[in-house]
């Protein structure tokens, strides 16, 4: 089987297997949840790859099939993964802001004086608001770009490393809920002069809600990313560089925005430093794993080789 069938394959069980997985855990934990919203995004995703796919495999085009399913499994694979997070935050551990504090400090952090050297520079800090928008982009275009370019096996690993990086950043997150840097420090967004940050203060609200509201519904609508530590930015933002490296044309344009996509994580997502780090190891090992399982084993022999004269000199 080629590299290019076991990713499609791998991607196609990883979203087969999220969603029992999702429900179990949610009714295991008695999450309440509005499904309508929910189904009419994944029936719109299913409708996408279930008529476009057989249309690309019948005019022999694997390339535009590869688009249109490592997109359309990514957006089924989306609903399942905001589901286990709040699964996770309902788990109530300790909030954990200030061992995170303490960890940033240990490395030399002084998160006040990185904020403000930021906020006093309006081109950086309009920089890092635009970056960090470009998380979603990222993760559609990419996709298109590597299948009509020949990387097909690519474009479905790419996705399966995202589903897999919001899963294992699901779980961590059980141990270390946070509320983020502008409300665990008490910071004041409206006296920033270049700095947004509105998306660092709006996630505690949910993740509070989540953890302590008998009430709380979880509505597709009013999602918000909950989850501090590991930054899941920052694991996509390494992933997508990741993505972009076989493409010359790309390579670096890619790198050096998702260079400014992970920093951005700091003043737009209230991240500690710490979490940055933490999330470039998780897509580290993710992108591994999934290279490990759905590269043939004669090609991942030969990449091992190539890559070591020992190998080489003994063959």
């Amino acid at each position: 089987m080629s590299e290019t069938s076991r990713a499609r394959y791998f991607l196609m069980g990883l979203v087969l297997a999220c969603y029992p997985s999702a429900l179990v855990l949610a009714r295991a934990v008695g999450l309440k949840i509005d499904p309508m919203e929910f189904i009419k995004f994944s029936a719109f995703a299913l409708a996408v790859v279930a008529v476009f796919s057989p249309i690309c495999s019948w005019r022999k085009i694997p390339s535009l099939r590869s688009v249109v399913e490592a997109i359309g499994f990514g957006m089924l694979m989306t609903g399942p993964i905001i589901v286990m997070a709040y699964v996770a935050a309902m788990a109530n551990q300790p909030l954990q802001d200030q061992r995170l504090i303490a960890m940033d400090q240990n490395l030399g952090i002084d998160w006040h004086a990185l904020i403000a050297f930021i906020d006093a520079h309006a081109m950086l800090a309009q920089t890092l608001w635009i970056a960090y928008r470009t998380f979603g982009m990222q993760l559609i275009l990419l996709p298109v770009v590597l299948g009509v370019s020949g990387q097909s096996a690519r474009a479905y690993q790419m996705m399966a490393a995202y589903g897999l990086i919001c899963i294992f950043a699901n779980i961590i997150s059980i141990w270390y809920p946070a509320l983020g840097t502008y409300t665990a420090l008490s910071i004041d967004i409206h006296q920033f002069k270049n700095i947004d940050g509105s998306l660092g203060v709006d996630f505690p609200a949910q993740l509070l809600a989540v953890r302590n509201d008998p009430n709380f519904v979880l509505d597709r609508g009013h999602v918000s990313g909950i989850i501090s530590f590991p930054s899941v930015h920052a694991a996509v933002a390494i992933l997508c560089a990741w993505a972009a490296w076989p493409m010359k044309l790309f390579r670096w344009p890619v790198l050096i925005l998702n260079v400014l996509m992970l920093s951005s994580a700091v003043p737009e997502g209230a991240h500690y430093v710490v979490d940055l780090i933490s999330g470039i190891g998780v897509a580290g090992f993710v992108v591994a794993l999934v290279l490990c399982v759905t590269r043939p084993y004669a090609m991942a022999k030969e990449h091992a080789m190539a890559s070591d004269p020992i190998i080489l000199e003994q063959s």
